[in-house]
């Protein structure tokens, strides 16, 4: 082995350069803030063969890219353990880059002899974003999809934007052009680029050293100095696997990384940026009309002046942080304004019902096309996945016939009752007591001739009786016996319900529907055949006659969809 290693050393100098490596000085000692630069290396490192690897399965085109990405995530094995580390480890970069900029901030290591080693740092932090946004469209999910749009969007509006808006996209609108190259981007582009700037990261690193501490003093540094190794090597390595292991525990604890479902330009997903631009996207918010430059090309381009001019705008002698305040406090600003905006917008969307919602749908809808997935998904790829759905036909009929009108399951518009649930317990409960809020009949124009029942005038515990009774009505007979009788007692004598709402079937209920057979399958295909009927809507009716217009199949699929049979009531 003696002789192989002689033999290779006197080919390639292979000793010299360890030598050179290895014993490098580090005055003042071996230190853990010293470790970050190290472990932003580790993490590209690792990013690059996860990459690689990702890749193999991975199928960037706007009908391919989602199918292949569950494919990865659902189906190949460990892929969800390889998508999971790559995902979060872009998290990790900027988490590390954040703190590596903090610690050269504070040793000041930007100043002379380092000025073009700052910027070279400056522009990597600038690519580690950039391979965040690029990376972050790849599934072309829903999430992806709209997110990327708010950011090219941001783009587009900046004076001048426009053109390179219309570069990165392929075009004025998002496609296949679009995917192909951000993949581009992202695989080829960005890492050449960052491998180049980081070796001259490196060498510049090598030729100035290690920034040593300000409070040392000459003697004290040289009796401090250590070599490389073992010292700060050793402590790179354990920062290394510490990290590593942070990695490995996320990725267990999340399975993977999230995938929502294929990307729809036709659907109404609420978009947030990744966490690490959600202070620009909080920051937009405080600004509309000709003020939106304030958000998008003022504050953000005096922030990166103040970064790129950092060595020339601090004029202190020392590198000590008591006699540098001026640019303390403006760091110190910068970096309280970013996580402020960053805090805010994450409490506003915790708190905020209409996006927990939208989030919830989204989630859900995430899991149910994952799964249809399994089953294969239709070469025209991305939404094609629903087909595998046995309901897809009929959610289509809805979403092309009904949806303007009527809400089904998070999906469609106000102008009439909420169907999710229809006519169950829950739903009735609501009618009664708020029947004109836009979930019921606050959007119709004839139906507003019921008032609501507030507590105080019919107590929970009748309005649960009169409920169960309309249940009953139905021909459900998972029924509360007692509590029907109880319900028909005050539905008749008490209220007076059926002075304008007959409970016979068939007969005439003089614009008030019957609720006799009311929110069967069978009843719900009688309203979207012709809700004028005299035993339903009557003159009252605004939904248009569906006979004629749909197959009697079609009126079915519908009937069902709204009423599945599973919950029919039981005969």
């Amino acid at each position: 082995m003696g002789r192989i290693a002689d033999w290779l050393d006197d080919r390639t100098g292979y000793r010299a350069l360890t030598r050179e490596a290895l014993e490098e000085p580090v005055p003042g000692g071996a230190r853990l803030r010293y470790v970050f630069g190290s472990v932003l290396t580790y993490l590209f490192m690792q990013q690059v063969v996860l990459g690689i690897l990702l890749a193999t399965y991975y199928s960037p085109s706007a009908s391919d890219a989602w199918a292949s990405t569950a494919y990865i995530q659902d189906q190949v094995t460990g892929g969800w353990f390889l998508r999971g580390l790559h995902h979060h480890g872009s998290s990790m970069m900027v988490i590390v880059l954040i703190l590596h900029l903090l610690q050269v901030f504070v040793a000041g290591a930007y100043k002379r002899p380092r000025e073009v080693n700052w910027w070279t740092g400056l522009a990597m932090g600038g690519l580690v974003l950039a391979f965040a946004l690029t990376g972050y469209l790849l599934p072309w999910d829903q999430k992806g999809y709209w997110a990327t749009q708010v950011a090219t969007g941001i783009m587009g509006s900046v004076p001048g934007g426009e053109p390179m808006q219309s570069l990165v996209q392929g075009g004025s609108e998002y496609g296949n052009l679009t995917l192909t190259r951000f993949y581009a981007l992202h695989v080829f582009v960005l890492p050449l680029a960052l491998a180049g700037l980081l070796g001259l990261h490196l060498y510049l690193f090598r030729r100035h050293g290690v920034t040593p501490p300000a409070k040392m003093n000459a003697e004290e540094l040289a009796r401090k100095t250590q070599p490389f190794w073992p010292n700060q090597l050793f402590l790179d390595v354990l920062a290394m696997f510490v990290t590593g292991a942070a990695l490995v525990t996320l990725t267990f604890a999340t399975h993977g990384a999230e995938l929502f479902a294929p990307a729809d330009p036709a659907s109404n997903f609420v978009a947030r940026p990744e966490w690490y631009f959600l202070f620009l996207f909080q920051l937009l918010k405080y600004f509309d009309g000709p003020l939106t430059l304030v958000a998008t090309v003022l504050l953000p381009g005096a922030v990166t002046l103040f970064f790129v001019l950092l060595p020339f705008v601090d004029r202190s002698e020392s590198r000590a942080v008591k006699k540098r305040g001026p640019v303390m406090v403006a760091m110190g600003l910068v970096m309280a304004g970013v996580v402020a905006l960053t805090v805010i917008a994450m409490a506003h969307d915790a708190n905020d019902p209409k996006f927990q919602e939208g989030l919830a749908q989204a989630e859900e809808d995430a899991e149910r096309a994952r799964e249809l997935a399994k089953k294969g998904v239709p070469p025209r790829g991305g939404t094609a996945v629903w087909e595998n759905d046995p309901a897809f036909h009929a959610k289509s009929l809805f979403k092309e016939n009904c949806a303007t009108c009527h809400t089904l399951d998070g999906r469609g518009g106000k102008e009439a009752p909420v169907l999710t649930d229809f006519s169950s317990r829950e739903w009735l409960i609501g009618a009664v007591r708020r029947p004109l809020d836009e979930d019921y009949f606050g959007g119709t124009k004839d139906h507003s001739t019921m008032e609501p029942y507030g507590e105080e005038g019919l107590p929970d515990a009748q309005l649960d009786a009169i409920v169960e009774y309309l249940v009953s009505l139905r021909g459900d007979t998972k029924v509360d016996a007692a509590l029907v009788a109880k319900g028909k007692t005050l539905w008749e004598d008490e209220f007076d319900c059926n002075g304008c709402h007959e409970v016979e079937a068939g007969v005439d209920g003089d614009g008030a529907p019957v609720f006799g057979g009311r929110g069967t399958t069978a009843w719900v295909e009688r309203v979207i055949r012709d809700s004028s009927q005299k035993d339903l809507y009557g003159d009252a009716a605004e939904m248009p006659k569906f006979e004629g217009k749909l197959s009697d199949e079609d009126i079915r699929a519908l009937a069902e969809l709204i009423v599945p049979p599973a919950s029919a009531p039981e005969k």
